[in-house]
């Protein structure tokens, strides 16, 4: 017993210092590993297993999502210099290919007045076109005076027909009863003047249109002629030129 409690401080100091030790050791390990990890770059992470994400879950939350990073003036600007570099690159081959166009030759732009006079040429097309418009004026002249007679000749002949309803209705109670009052008479007589009139009336108007139609077609036929005329004039005017020209 003795024994034991004279070894006791003996063996107590000498656990104490190999925990000292150990202690020292572990911490010594410690602060040496943090500074060897300090100066060695982040190592990535992991990539994902097959139909993960990389959070590690088969289900997407918050830390899935991609994050900003970086300075994002300083990206604006570095897009934006490249979009206006491309923009006055763009306007400057535009300004100078129009400059090109108009300074040559090849490429006319009809900007400027032609000179005067015109050419013989274009004195004919000018003299056609003019003759067509003539001619188109006054067709649209005569559809339009055409339109006016068929109107007033279809107004008359219904007041005609409703006028001769009347005379038919004062006629036949003549023959029923032989008893009209002098108004009834005066009426019937009035009717009777007015068809009169009406059939008079038509038979010029049906007249007058024959013969507006056989004046149409006499004209028509004679501006042919002096079309053809001075058609058969300008071709021999031309060839003139040719052979002048030539």
């Amino acid at each position: 017993m003795s024994r034991l409690l004279m070894a006791a401080p003996s063996r107590m100091s000498r656990e104490i210092r190999i925990s000292k030790l150990s202690k020292f050791l572990i911490v010594n390990r410690y602060m040496s590993g943090k500074s060897e990890a300090g100066n060695c770059p982040p190592e990535k992470p992991p990539p994902p297993k097959p139909g993960c994400f990389p959070s590690g879950g088969t289900h997407a939350v918050f830390d899935d999502l991609p994050k900003p990073q970086g300075d994002f003036m300083k990206d604006w600007r570095a897009k934006n210099s490249r979009y206006n570099m491309a923009l006055v690159s763009g306007i400057a081959a535009l300004i100078g290919s129009v400059f090109l166009c108009v300074q040559s030759e090849d490429f006319k732009l009809f900007h400027d007045i032609p000179d005067y006079p015109y050419t013989e040429d274009e004195m004919e097309e000018f003299a056609k076109e003019e003759e067509r418009r003539e001619e188109e004026k006054e067709e649209r002249e005569q559809r339009r005076q055409n339109k006016l007679d068929a109107k007033e000749l279809q107004v008359r002949r219904r007041k005609a027909k409703e006028a001769m309803t009347r005379e038919v209705e004062l006629m036949q109670k003549d023959l029923d009863e032989g008893d009209l009052n002098e108004d009834e008479m005066a009426e019937l007589i009035q009717l009777t003047q007015d068809r009169e009139e009406f059939e008079a009336y038509e038979k010029e108007e049906m007249k007058r249109i024959q013969e507006q139609e056989k004046e149409r077609e006499k004209i028509k036929k004679e501006k042919e002629k002096l079309r053809q005329e001075l058609q058969k004039q300008r071709d021999k005017e031309r060839k003139e030129r040719e052979k002048a020209s030539a």
